[in-house]
């Protein structure tokens, strides 16, 4: 669990502020608070600058206490719109709306509104972000029916882990059922073909779960599958994790997850030392007082992969905090030779949060497909630490994502 951080919201709307006011285009201005911030730009009746706005057509409106016949919108001094026709309205304010073609378009940019009466004009510039059309905050499926109908097998077409990849691949729970909490306790125990109905403590080197499904309900628990300390080599794989309720799925140190389906607890999967989760789902988490919810979250790591998995925890139009967050606030409070690569990653207030606190020695995050369904944007950063970001891109655009620095 993480302290929240007043700095990043105060951070964000510094980001969001309006870039620009009363400059004047034509030989002469309107009246100054005509283009000052009391003037309003807003999409589907939100201010623009608290608005994800799709990469397409959309219908932007000016609202200003002073009168101007009409707008149109401009992008790097290119106009993307046709002239909106200014009306009265009965609150005194002056309204116009028009039509401004966003396509090709991707991030933060400055849309001007260009407003003009008679032979006068002028302009104001807000930061728009524009973002995915085929998007939406929360884009997950939440519950356990995690198996789309096979007439569904021809979607998620870019590699990335789902259900048809992950946990028990549309098949059937498994027969054999285990009631109540399963404590391990001998070496090299094989769990295969199971349906545990309770919570997982693994007391013992060498386990592996496969083939299985855990479904521990158990709402206030810390782990759904927890694994003891000094444990070594406990394998997860094609298996479905359901945590919903629990504060964490999987923690802490020394496991492997590979082709898992988790999904329903605050934070997916906890990592420390000697971690490797690869080609798994995690998603769909819930949002419990007290906590942030992250896809997976470290607050000490060593020794860490995290390759070629869909992490995103935005369930039911709540991005929840990160796809995967990163601290050193507990533990040796640091975090050594940690790879993050080819994930594909969406949903949070930021995707990759990582703390400004934070003690870092060789964090490597490259090669990750972006959604662009977080709140304020991909990735945040501390400056002056041993952090190597390349080839991460919007998967949509192509484009290299931005990354915000605190």
């Amino acid at each position: 669990m993480l302290t929240p951080r007043r700095s990043l919201r105060a951070t964000v709307r510094t980001g969001l502020a309006v870039l620009g006011a009363a400059a004047v285009i034509g030989s002469a201005a309107l009246p100054a608070d005509a283009a000052s911030a009391s003037t309003w730009i807003a999409y589907a009746g939100t201010s623009v600058n608290n608005a994800r706005v799709p990469a397409s057509t959309v219908a932007l409106t000016v609202r200003s206490p002073q009168p101007f016949d009409a707008v149109t919108f401009l992008v790097d001094g290119k106009v993307v719109s046709g002239a909106g026709t200014a009306t009265a309205g009965a609150d005194g304010d002056w309204t116009a709306t028009a039509d401004a073609n966003l396509s090709g378009y991707s991030g933060r940019i400055s849309v001007t509104a260009k407003l003009t009466r008679g032979r006068t004009s002028s302009s104001v510039a807000k930061t728009v972000r524009v973002v995915d059309p085929g998007t939406t905050l929360g884009s997950g499926t939440t519950g356990t029916s995690l198996r789309p109908t096979r007439a569904a097998r021809t979607q998620h077409t870019d590699g990335r882990p789902n259900a048809f990849t992950t946990g028990l691949r549309g098949g059937a729970d498994p027969a054999r059922v285990l009631v109540g909490d399963q404590v391990i306790t001998t070496p090299g125990t094989v769990l295969d073909g199971v349906t545990v109905k309770g919570c997982l403590v693994v007391k013992a080197s060498g386990v592996t779960v496969r083939n299985s499904k855990v479904v521990c309900r158990a709402k206030g628990r810390q782990l759904a599958v927890a694994v003891g300390e000094g444990v070594t080599g406990f394998v997860v794989e094609d298996t479905e994790i359901d945590a919903t309720g629990t504060d964490v799925g999987v923690g802490w140190g020394n496991y492997t997850l590979r082709r898992v389906n988790l999904h329903g607890s605050a934070d997916g999967a906890r990592w420390g030392t000697n971690v490797t989760i690869e080609d798994s789902w995690i998603h769909d988490m819930s949002r419990e007082d007290g906590l942030h919810s992250d896809a997976v979250q470290t607050t000490s790591a060593r020794d860490v992969v995290i390759r070629h998995n869909t992490l995103d925890p935005s369930s039911n139009g709540d991005p929840l905090n990160s796809a995967v967050m990163i601290g050193t606030e507990t533990g040796q409070r640091s975090l050594k030779n940690v790879l993050i690569e080819r994930n594909f990653l969406g949903g949070g207030s930021y995707t990759v949060n990582v703390r400004g606190d934070a003690n870092i020695s060789g964090l490597v995050v490259r090669d990750n497909t972006f959604d662009d369904n977080s709140r304020y944007g991909a990735v945040i950063v501390p400056n002056g630490k041993d952090i190597t970001l390349t080839g991460n891109k919007l998967g949509w655009t192509g484009k290299e994502v931005g990354v915000d620095r605190w």
